[in-house]
């Protein structure tokens, strides 16, 4: 007797005339009907090649870059263009400059938040490194740990950047907001 193969996702109730109709054998043996499937299946070809095709997709996604909003317009000299942004989100400005207003706080938000969030993980890992033997296998976790807290630091840092962009109404660099002769604290 041949096992019968269900499609994924299909789900027989416990009250199904199928299972009614089953043996005990049939019943048991039901969830390996992938048994029959054949070597292919079992390797997982299909698993495989999904994923070969995921990464192939990521790479070129990545190598693409990141696309800018159409909608979001900015001028030759990089600064921003509210009225065009406004009309091509269908808002008015007023709203367009609430928005940016909001974003602006949240983006401080986030900023002060996961710069002391990385001040809280760099002084934990200070205090462990310190307080704990010094093994091989301990400084290993010690130098696995540091991209963590580097990871926090990185984040306040955009976040800080993009408020300070919101804020002079324009795209700037890094090198830009680190040199500028106004507050360098997001607000």
């Amino acid at each position: 007797m041949p096992f019968e193969r269900e499609a994924p996702g299909t789900c027989h109730g416990a009250g199904s005339t199928s299972d009614k109709r089953r043996s005990l054998f049939g019943r048991v043996f039901r969830g390996i009907g992938w048994l029959s499937a054949g070597p292919v299946d079992w390797v997982g070809l299909r698993g495989i090649s999904r994923g070969a095709s995921f990464i192939g997709n990521l790479t070129v996604t990545l190598r693409a870059g990141a696309q800018r909003d159409p909608r979001f317009r900015a001028s030759e000299c990089g600064g921003y263009d509210p009225e065009a942004t406004a009309f091509l989100h269908g808002i008015s400005l007023f709203e367009l400059e609430r928005r940016l207003k909001v974003r602006q706080r949240q983006t401080a938000r986030v900023a002060y938040a996961t710069f002391a969030l990385g001040c809280i993980f760099l002084t934990a890992w200070i205090c462990e490194a310190l307080l704990s033997p010094w093994t091989a296998m301990r400084v290993v976790l010690a130098v696995e740990f540091l991209p963590f807290c580097a990871l926090f630091f990185l984040l306040a840092f955009y976040n800080a950047l993009l408020n300070f962009q919101i804020r002079i109404g324009r795209t700037a660099s890094w090198r830009e907001y680190l040199s500028t002769k106004e507050p360098f604290l997001p607000r």
